[in-house]
């Protein structure tokens, strides 16, 4: 039968929105929708779409924004600064994982777009828009690995006074989504030409699971998208599927020749560049260490190099197999008839395996594996350096240089039930469903020396 927390979950998100746009005259897209002059290519006008157009339904207001610390914990209240104006705006950006935008934003953050009446949509920097490891820099098509979704719509939800009568839970970890059981659950209840039906149709026994977001520089060299490569063809419509909070069809459908902008767009952004210094010596030795161990996977680089979309099957693999598994065939078959597949798309019904991503930039996208189980590139290569349980260091800006990935701290015993919630998932558990750190053997085998050869040749990508 369906998963009911997944169920429950966004029976919530629709009727909170629905709360939150009736509460506050919700504007019409077609307000804000227009193209600026300047923008002429399709990778301009992309840019545009993502950071200036709303897609979807409004989630808060910056009214909205500026109460929220009425229902913080009390370590979160005290550290208002009531002689700063802004004191507050930044310790919610702490709070949800946050970033200043890199355009004009009306003093929004770049996981949303604000109009000029202070309407604030999430846009798809909520999982793509984050901040390069080292230097802090925000960035368009960085990981958003500080990304706390669950506790902004539980602090919304006790601002509003709207208690709904279930447990919800769209991410179990800080950095990580739900993303695929929320698509999931939005196109049960549209018909294949995305009007809404008036009973969701059933998609089988699926199962949650974390994500961690991928960078969007690799989208240029993907001949499938996401981790099981689980969607082939034209990615225009695919990526459209998280435009679902609009009610209307139609307005969705309208929307494509924008998607289209923003799908090239995204195949220009490229990896940012390692901030630090590198071994150069040491950097070329792990080259060919790289060469003759990883690149017929994950490929090779530079101007003649070569990446071969390989999908690794899950027994060869290893890693954890809630996502492979977790998103059923009657899904996949019924994306297959509705609209998104309508041209050229198509999504793979029975995939056997996970796809070994481009490596460029990787320095920079930890933690990894598809679900972010694992801190450092070490961890990769090491089984004894995946830590079971784990919390963060810092935030975004900080990097462990030597062992590339995140500054963290190894826990004894997972969180503690009295726990603050939002504490609760800034520690990472290995042991939960979808969360399993096993897996990708291959480095294993490498000598001591070997690894950090390696671990120095990826910088430079």
């Amino acid at each position: 039968m369906p998963n009911l927390r997944s169920l429950h979950r966004i029976i919530f998100v629709a009727a909170f929105l629905i709360l939150v746009a009736s509460s506050f005259r919700l504007q019409s897209h077609s307000a804000v929708n227009v193209s600026p002059s300047v923008a002429t290519t399709p990778e301009e006008r992309g840019l545009y779409n993502l950071t200036h157009n709303p897609y979807g339904m409004m989630l808060m207001t910056k009214q909205m924004l500026e109460k929220l610390p009425m229902v913080w914990e009390s370590e979160w209240k005290s550290r208002v600064d009531s002689n700063d104006p802004d004191s507050i705006r930044q310790l919610a950006f702490e709070r949800y994982g946050f970033n200043e935008a890199t355009w004009d934003n009306r003093g929004g953050p770049m996981q949303m777009v604000v109009t000029d009446k202070g309407m604030m949509y999430q846009n798809c920097m909520l999982c793509h828009g984050g901040s390069v490891p080292g230097t802090g820099q925000g960035m368009i098509g960085m990981p958003n690995t500080e990304l706390d979704m669950q506790t902004l719509y539980d602090d919304l939800t006790k601002l509003t006074r709207y208690k709904p009568p279930f447990d919800l839970t769209f991410a179990v970890s800080r950095g990580r989504t739900n993303a695929f059981v929320f698509s999931l659950e939005l196109l049960r209840r549209r018909n294949e030409d995305l009007s809404a039906r008036k009973a969701p149709l059933p998609m089988g026994d699926y199962k949650d699971s974390d994500l961690d977001p991928i960078p969007w520089w690799h989208l240029k060299k993907k001949t499938a998208m996401y981790v099981d490569a689980g969607t082939t063809g034209d990615f225009a419509r695919p990526i459209m599927q998280f435009t679902m909070g609009e009610p209307s069809g139609e307005k969705i459908r309208s929307w494509e020749n924008d998607f289209k902008d923003v799908l090239a767009y995204l195949k220009t952004i490229q990896p940012p560049k390692y901030p630090f210094a590198i071994d150069a010596n040491l950097a070329a030795e792990g080259q060919q260490v790289f060469s003759k161990n990883c690149a017929s996977c994950h490929g090779t680089y530079g101007a003649a190099g070569k990446y071969p979309n390989k999908v690794i099957p899950l027994e060869v693999i290893g890693t954890d197999d809630v996502r492979l598994k977790g998103l059923t065939k009657e899904f996949r078959a019924y994306f297959n008839k509705t609209w998104f597949a309508q041209n050229s798309s198509h999504a793979v019904e029975d995939p056997k395996g996970y796809v070994a991503p481009p490596l460029d930039g990787v320095w920079a996208s930890g933690p990894y594996f598809h679900n972010g189980s694992v801190p450092t590139i070490y961890g990769v290569l090491t089984k004894e350096a995946r830590p079971k349980y784990f919390r963060r260091i810092g935030g975004a800006k900080e990097f462990d240089q030597k062992n590339v990935g995140l500054k963290y701290e190894t826990l004894d015993t997972p969180a503690p039930a009295n726990l603050a919630p939002e504490a609760r998932r800034r520690i990472v558990d290995t042991t939960l469903q979808g969360l399993g750190n096993q897996g990708h053997p291959f480095g294993f085998r490498l000598s001591e020396k070997e690894k950090w050869q390696v671990i120095e040749y990826l910088k430079t990508l």
